[in-house]
C-alpha cells in the first residue's frame, strides 16, 4: 500500500503512515490542558484499529466464501485461514482464529457493525466468539438482541461472562453441553522464550487451576515470615511447583477436598421467583450442572450467599456465615468490586484502596473503599491522577472515566 501511494506520478511522496496520520492526528489546543490532544489522537488511533480489524476479519470471512466452491471440506477454511494469515505476517494458528470469528458474526450482524464503528475492541468480539455455543438461528438473534446494548466500552472478561449468562438462559442445554465439553479440554503447554527462559501455560477446570494458584500463595506467604529466605513471592511459587511435580504427592497423605462457592442471588432467587443464572464468584456465571460437579467432587461444601439488588444489580448483603477474608468489610469490597475497579480494567483484586486517602480523613467505610490491582493502586497516587468516590478517574491531561460497581449478577431481563 505505501509503495501505491509513493509511486502515483505528479504527487508528493506520502507513506502509508502519513495518510493515517492525516485521519487520526489532533493538533494542540492552546484552550486544553498539556497533553490532551495526545490522548485525542490516540483514541482516534484505537477507532481506526478496530475498525480495521473488522473490516479484516469481514474480508477473510469472504476469502472463505470464494474459496469454498473450489475445494472440498476443510480444505477451504485451512486454506483460506492460511493465506489470511500470511497476509497478516502472523501464524496459522491467528488465521484460523480470525476465520473463526469472521464465521461467527456472520450471524452477529450487530456485533460485527459495532466492530466496524468502534464501539468495541477485538479482544471483546474474540471474548464473545470463544465464549458462545452453537445456537439455532433463532436462539442467535435472540443473543444478539441482548447483548447489543452492552457492548459500547465491554471489557473481554465482561463480555465472555456476559455472552455465558445469555447463553445459559437462551439454550440451557447447549449452555451446559458448552461447559462440559470446554472443561474436559485439558492440557499444559509450553512457549519457549530467550536467555533460557520459557512459560507453562496449563488449562483446566477454573475450580482445580485455583486451587493449585491458592497453595503456591501459601508457600509463598510462609516463605514471606522467614527473614532468611530472600526470594520474590514468583519465585517461592514456582520452586515450590517444581519441587512438587518433580518430587510428586505424598500418597500417604489423606487428601481432603473443601470447596466454598460464593453464590450470587437475586432476592426474588430466594423466593422462587426468578430463574436468572447463578454466579461463582471470581469465575462468572456457570451452567447448573457444573454446579452440581463441583459439589459431587467435594468432600465438604461452603456456602456463602451473596443477594443483589432487583433494580441494578449491585451487591446489597453477604451472608457472614464463614470467614473468607481477613474482615467483613473487606470480604464486601472484594464480593462488590469483582475485579479492579479502574475503568476498563479486568485484573484481580490485589488491594483494598481508599478512595479518599486515609492520611488525608479518608474513613475505613464502604462507600470510600474500592478494589484495586498492585499496577492501578500505584497509578492512583501519581501527579495529576484523582479519583472520587463515585468511581471517576481523572488523568494529568483532564480527561475523565468512569467506573460504577458491576452488579456481580446480570439480568438478561428489566
Amino acid at each position: 500500500m505505501a509503495a501505491e501511494l509513493t509511486d502515483i506520478p505528479g504527487t508528493p511522496a506520502y507513506s502509508f503512515a502519513d495518510v493515517v496520520r492525516s485521519v487520526v492526528v489532533v493538533e494542540p489546543d492552546p484552550d486544553e490542558l498539556p497533553g490532551a490532544h495526545l490522548i485525542e489522537t490516540i483514541s482516534a488511533c484505537e477507532q481506526v484499529i478496530r475498525a480495521a480489524e473488522a473490516i479484516q476479519a469481514q474480508h477473510a470471512g469472504m476469502l472463505l466464501a470464494e474459496r469454498e466452491p473450489l475445494m472440498e471440506g476443510r480444505q477451504a477454511f485451512l486454506s483460506a485461514a492460511g493465506e489470511t494469515a500470511l497476509a497478516r505476517g502472523m501464524s496459522p494458528s491467528a488465521g484460523i482464529t480470525q476465520l473463526e470469528t469472521a464465521i461467527t458474526l456472520s450471524r452477529l450482524p450487530a456485533v460485527q457493525a459495532a466492530w466496524a464503528d468502534g464501539l468495541v475492541s477485538g479482544v471483546t468480539v474474540r471474548a464473545i466468539v470463544k465464549n458462545l455455543p452453537s445456537l439455532d438461528a433463532e436462539s442467535m438473534a435472540l443473543f444478539e438482541t441482548e447483548i447489543a446494548p452492552h457492548l459500547p466500552g465491554l471489557t473481554p472478561r465482561a463480555a465472555a461472562e456476559l455472552t455465558r449468562s445469555l447463553t445459559l438462559e437462551i439454550d440451557p442445554d447447549e449452555a451446559d453441553r458448552k461447559a462440559v465439553e470446554v472443561r474436559d479440554d485439558q492440557y499444559v503447554l509450553v512457549v519457549d522464550e530467550t536467555d533460557g527462559v520459557a512459560t507453562l501455560v496449563s488449562r483446566g477446570p477454573a475450580e482445580r487451576i485455583h486451587e493449585i494458584r491458592e497453595l503456591l500463595l501459601g508457600h509463598a506467604r510462609r516463605a514471606k515470615n522467614d527473614p532468611t529466605d530472600h526470594r520474590t513471592r514468583g519465585q517461592v511459587m514456582f520452586q515450590s511447583l517444581h519441587a512438587s511435580v518433580v518430587a510428586g504427592p505424598d500418597r500417604s497423605l489423606p487428601v481432603k477436598r473443601v470447596l466454598e462457592l460464593g453464590i450470587v442471588l437475586t432476592a426474588d432467587n430466594l423466593l422462587g421467583l426468578d430463574d436468572t443464572p447463578a454466579e461463582l464468584v471470581g469465575h462468572g456465571p456457570v451452567a447448573p450442572v457444573v454446579v452440581d460437579q463441583l459439589i459431587d467432587d467435594a468432600d465438604q461444601v461452603f456456602y456463602r450467599r451473596l443477594i443483589t439488588d432487583p433494580v441494578n444489580g449491585t451487591l446489597l448483603h453477604s451472608d457472614p456465615r464463614r470467614r473468607l477474608f481477613t474482615g467483613p468489610l473487606a470480604r464486601h469490597v472484594r464480593y462488590r468490586d469483582g475485579r479492579c475497579r479502574t475503568p476498563a480494567c479486568d485484573a484481580p483484586i490485589a488491594e483494598i484502596d481508599h478512595v479518599q486517602a486515609h492520611e488525608h480523613g479518608g474513613a475505613t467505610t464502604e462507600e470510600n473503599g474500592q478494589g484495586l490491582c498492585v499496577t492501578n493502586h500505584l497509578m492512583k497516587h501519581l501527579p495529576g491522577w484523582s479519583v472520587r468516590r463515585d468511581g471517576t478517574w481523572t488523568t494529568p491531561t483532564g480527561h475523565t472515566y468512569r467506573s460504577a460497581p458491576p452488579p456481580v449478577l446480570r439480568r438478561r431481563r428489566e
